[in-house]
């Protein structure tokens, strides 16, 4: 695995850390690596749902007002991804 957890690479690691990292880190190096080995778009958006899926899961184990908070952060995250992802895909040609 490649991945470097959540958030872009350029941010600080405590900033990461404090933002992002505090409930689904293993789901973000997963996701890094499926936009490591790249494709093309359809392949980027299997990459992003099943992040999705995986954020909802680590939602899911967590009770009260932290489950509020992570999915209002998982829906963000996702959409974030869903926007900037473009930017650190690796696109490939397959012809």
């Amino acid at each position: 695995m490649n991945g470097n957890g959540c958030g872009p690479s350029w941010l600080p690691n405590v900033i990461k850390a404090f933002l992002f990292n505090w409930f689904h880190e293993a789901s973000c190096d997963k996701h890094d690596d499926g936009y490591t080995q790249g494709g093309d778009e359809i392949r980027r958006f299997e990459c992003d749902w099943k992040f999705w899926l995986a954020m909802r899961r680590d939602t899911l184990r967590l009770r009260g007002l932290k489950r509020w908070l992570a999915w209002v952060h998982a829906i963000l995250f996702f959409m974030s991804v869903r926007l900037f992802g473009w930017l650190q895909f690796n696109y490939t040609n397959k012809e």
